[in-house]
């Protein structure tokens, strides 16, 4: 049986057994694709002709198509029938590349499909009626990918989806399909807040363009979305948790502001918050907020005012562009973020009226419980919950919930007896309970007995003097190791600590270290706050700080801080690649060193570990507090933490003025210049800066560092003072032969020049930068370099070239994840467009520009006044 197939994606061509006959861009090919396009259909010579040879064909046209026609009826015998009134092509329509397509779309196999159009329809023809049909079969493409993305996102494959249909968007602004699949994919990658902006701008746009809104499919995706992102910060709900339905129903009736819940340590305070806050949560569709701000905490580890305010923005999907540097403009932002949403915001353990007062949104909708040990008195209005020990029932029925029904009922006056020698403190009770449930054979009356030494306070105004009795009570059915584990834990400079960090600290492997994290959990004693994070209590913390042997206090801390600047370092390099590693010394034996395969790895750990970081680098040796502030550096800056990133660079430097590094102290005074800058200390950064050329004394590339950072200081009325301190550091590092940096004094000195018009001196530095990045293969400089080859091209009057350089610009910032520097890229763009006379083009520039702004939250009123004045 004779094989037989023919293809008209791409050039026309038939297979007939296995052996192809190619037409190229003939006229034969041309007569046989129009026929395979209606394979089955009798196409009549008219028709024929006009499709062949378009709109206006030659004289004798018919007598030629008759000549095409008999060749190609020799060239393939029986494919082509005459019937009345033209000619048709008798075969199975599978054998045709363009009716399988058709079939595979049908079927549901549109990946197969999909690959199977893999070239342009009729590529070689160029007539009316070849444009047409390759127009309406764009549009059967379309479909089949945008059906195979559907396909795809039902299967979770968000992530992946998203460069593609980012793509798609770019190339279909208002299609409201590929929107709705591209806010599907966000939102599944975990990146609701992204989708949810997504739809705003398609909103936007839809209205300002077409003067339309949104459909309801992508209406009704939008509130499940808003539903989605709200956030949901509470803690997971205390069980059991019985009893305050005097002060539950105190919360239930108070109305929107702030209530205060006061007692001591140990009441059940943050309990009694948590639950209601959970029972209540459906008052509050729009998100709940959460923060323990560990106001009796170590020393050191209360929570700052700023550092709660940038965790609540950023749960409430604020871009970080968007967020002042002042603790008075956050308060701010946080007030308008909040003013037309119903949110509910926990705030608990506050040390004193001033953490709390900045964090108060002052909104009608919004609710502020606190939880202190004091009695806190904010200026704005407040109700006060004082909280007492729970009532007898209340103490009997907590320890029967966790003991179990049955036993407590047999043993009546043994479960009196422990609730009253724990003094109906809840978290005695709850230890207490744990010891009994881990110990189900002893009688609970035994474990009265051990409690015996509590009735010297039981009945004891102050009820928590003296909770180590019931502590060491737990304790004592800890295995030695976990003992021992428990009592380290007590050091740990920060509010919670990570699995490697708690083995570094016991110098213990991983695998132990779980499994006695685990022991220590099902006592009580310590709560995994997140997946691989633990912290307890402060009283608990207090007292295994004191369990702590002597001998070995120092060695366990040291490791501790040890894993912290050692992975610190391993998560700075892959945070920023470009960074010269630090030397480091070997570390302690026991100590975990974690290692780091992604950006997004290394990132993740750097933000986690922050606050602890903070905490322990003032308890460091010299070596351990430079090598964690070098690792905060670059992460704090990106993420605008401009006060810890300040603060921790002059730790870093006060320790490294103790240890003969003159490299670590120059790129350090770097950094602290560079903190003091981002806050406005402009005179003190430079200060910084000069201080670190002299300790570069005899180090050319050290200085030339410096000099660039001192050029980056230069506002743009002294652009010639920062080209003078380029020029001397690029004498520098050809001096060292360090390429590296004299790529960047090059794009340095070509950004400079562009600036103050000496285009022709920007192209050429720029020319010469580009070589050197290209050989590096370096993203972000190329990028620049582009940009700088933009700016002197379009100075010179080279339009075309101009264009290109800002388009391959914002290409390379794109895949360096640099959305400010892309969106100014198309801005450019836009602008190197119009000067050429191309207004259409420049709309749809300035138009990317403006959407990666809107989308990013970044300032975007240049490019909106550009558009509103091209579009009057």
């Amino acid at each position: 049986m004779i094989n037989v197939r023919f293809t008209v994606f791409g050039g026309v061509s038939a297979w007939v057994d296995g052996r192809a006959t190619e037409f190229g861009p003939t006229r034969l090919g041309a007569l046989l694709g129009v026929l395979l396009v209606d394979a089955g259909r009798v196409v009549g010579p008219d028709e024929l002709v006009e499709r062949v040879l378009g709109d206006t064909p030659p004289p004798r046209a018919r007598a030629m198509m008759q000549t095409w026609l008999t060749r190609l009826r020799q060239t393939l015998p029986g494919l082509i029938e005459r019937e009345a009134g033209g000619y048709v092509v008798r075969v199975d329509p599978l054998e045709i590349d363009l009716h399988l397509f058709r079939h595979l779309v049908r079927t549901g196999r549109t990946a197969e499909a999909i690959a199977l159009a893999d070239a342009e329809l009729l590529s070689t023809l160029d007539t009316p009626w070849a444009r047409q049909r390759r127009r309406d079969f764009a549009a059967e493409l379309l479909a089949a990918q945008l059906d195979h993305v559907d396909a795809r996102l039902s299967s979770g494959e968000h992530a992946k989806l998203v460069p593609e249909l980012q793509v798609l968007v770019a190339e279909r602004p208002l299609d409201e399909r590929i929107a709705a699949q591209l806010i599907e994919a966000l939102h599944g990658s975990g990146r609701t807040a992204d989708a949810i902006r997504h739809f705003e701008l398609l909103k936007a746009r839809l209205a300002t363009e077409l003067g339309a809104e949104p459909s309801r499919q992508l209406t009704t995706l939008h509130r499940r979305l808003q539903a989605a992102s709200a956030p949901r910060q509470l803690p997971a709900p205390p069980k059991p948790f019985t009893g305050r339905a005097l002060e539950l129903a105190e919360l239930d009736q108070a109305p929107n502001g702030v209530v205060v819940i006061t007692g001591t340590g140990g009441v059940g305070k943050t309990s009694l918050a948590v639950h209601w806050a959970h029972r209540a949560a459906a008052r509050f569709p729009d998100g709940q907020l959460y923060v323990n701000l560990h106001g009796f905490g170590p020393s050191g580890a209360a929570l700052s005012p700023g550092d709660a305010l940038l965790r609540f923005l950023s749960a409430l999907d604020v871009p970080r562009a968007k967020v002042p540097h002042d603790l008075a403009g956050q308060a701010a932002l946080l007030r308008d973020t909040l003013a037309d949403k119903r949110v509910l915001m926990l705030l608990d353990n506050a040390t004193d009226a001033d953490q709390i007062e900045p964090l108060l949104p002052r909104t009608p909708n919004t609710h502020v419980v606190v939880t202190s040990r004091t009695a806190l008195k904010p200026t704005h209005k407040a109700r006060s919950l004082p909280l007492g020990l729970l009532p007898p029932d209340d103490a009997r029925e907590l320890l029967t919930a966790r003991i179990g029904h049955d036993r407590a009922q047999a043993e009546p006056e043994a479960v009196d007896t422990v609730v009253r020698r724990c003094a109906r403190l809840p978290l005695a009770l709850a230890l207490a309970g744990a010891r009994a449930a881990t110990q189900p054979e002893f009688p609970l009356a035994a474990l009265a007995d051990e409690l015996a030494d509590l009735d010297a306070f039981a009945d004891d105004d102050d009820v928590t003097a003296d909770l180590r009795s019931v502590f060491s009570h737990s304790c004592r059915a800890l295995s030695p190791p976990a003992l021992r584990l428990f009592g380290l834990l007590g050091l740990m400079p920060g509010s919670d600590i990570s699995l490697a960090g708690a083995a570094s600290l016991a110098g213990l492997g991983l695998p132990k270290t779980e499994a006695l994290l685990a022991e220590l959990a099902r006592a009580n004693l310590l709560d995994e706050s997140e997946p691989g994070r633990f912290t307890c209590h402060d009283l608990l913390r207090d007292y295994a700080a004191e369990l702590a042997h002597a001998g070995e206090r120092d060695e366990a801390l040291h490791r501790l801080l040890d894993h912290l600047a050692l992975t610190g370092v391993e998560a700075g390099v892959v945070f920023t690649p470009s960074r010269h590693r630090p030397a480091t010394p070997q570390p302690a034996p026991g100590v975990v060193v974690t290692r780091f395969g992604t950006h997004e790895d290394a990132f993740a750990w750097l933000m986690a570990e922050h606050p602890t970081l903070m905490s322990a680098m003032p308890h460091g040796t010299p070596a351990q507090t430079w090598l964690m502030g070098w690792s905060l550096a670059d992460v704090l800056d990106r993420q605008a933490h401009y006060r810890d990133l300040l603060a921790s660079q002059q730790l870093a430097v006060a320790a490294l003025e103790q240890l003969d590094d003159t490299d670590g102290l120059g790129r350090t005074l770097i950094n602290l210049g560079r903190g003091l800058a981002r806050v406005g200390r402009l005179d003190e950064s430079t200060a910084a800066l000069e201080r670190a050329f002299e300790v570069y004394e005899g180090n050319p590339a050290g200085q030339a560092g410096v000099l660039l950072n001192i050029a980056m200081l230069c506002p743009d009325d002294r652009i010639p003072e920062a080209l003078e301190h380029t020029r001397r550091g690029l004498a520098l590092f050809e001096e060292c032969g360090d390429e590296y940096g004299q790529a960047n004094a090059l794009t340095g000195l070509a950004w400079g020049y562009g600036k103050i018009g000496g285009y022709a001196l920007a192209v050429e530095y720029a020319e010469r930068a580009m070589k050197m990045w290209q050989a590096m293969d370096h993203v972000i400089g190329m990028a620049e370099t582009w940009d700088n080859l933009g700016t002197g091209y379009q100075g010179l009057g080279d339009h075309e070239r101009a264009a290109h350089a800002f388009t391959q610009s914002s290409r390379y910032f794109r895949l360096g994840g640099d959305l400010r520097l892309e969106a100014e890229a198309h801005e450019q763009l836009g602008d190197t467009h119009l000067a050429a006379g191309d207004a259409e083009q420049a709309r749809r520039a300035w138009q990317r520009s403006l959407d990666l702004r809107t989308g990013a939250g970044l300032p975007a009123g240049s490019v909106l006044a550009k558009l509103q004045a091209e579009r009057q």
